[in-house]
C-alpha cells in the first residue's frame, strides 16, 4: 500500500528498493506490529552495510518514509533507532564551489 502512494517515478524506485530490501530481510509475510526497533536496525544494516553514502542515506529515507507512512495510518511498527543517522557525505567538509567569480 505505501508504494502505491507514490506517485513520482524517481521516488517509487529508490523506495521500493529500500523497503522490498528491508521487508524481505524481516520476511515479506510478517506483520510490521511483531518487528521490534532492533530489527529494523539489522535490516537497513544487512543489505547496505558497505555501500556508498548516498545509498544508505537513499535507503534509511525509503524505510523512514515508509514507517513515518504506517505510523500515520494507525499501523504498529517499529521505529529506526537514533544512532542509525543519516551520514554526511565524505566532502560535507569542503565548502561549495563559488558559482560567479568575485567582483572586486
Amino acid at each position: 500500500m505505501f508504494l502505491n502512494s507514490l506517485v513520482n517515478a524517481n521516488t517509487l524506485r529508490p523506495s521500493g528498493i529500500g523497503v522490498g530490501a528491508t521487508a524481505g530481510h524481516l520476511g515479506a509475510a510478517r506483520p510490521l506490529a511483531t518487528v521490534v526497533d532492533d530489527e529494523i536496525d539489522g535490516a537497513l544494516e544487512h543489505p547496505w552495510d558497505e555501500a556508498a553514502v548516498s545509498t544508505w542515506n537513499a535507503r534509511r529515507a525509503s524505510v523512514l518514509s515508509w514507517l513515518s507512512w504506517c505510523a500515520e495510518r494507525g499501523y504498529d511498527g517499529p521505529a529506526v533507532t537514533a544512532w542509525m543517522k543519516r551520514m554526511p557525505p565524505p566532502d560535507a567538509e569542503t565548502p561549495p564551489a563559488r558559482r560567479w567569480p568575485s567582483t572586486g
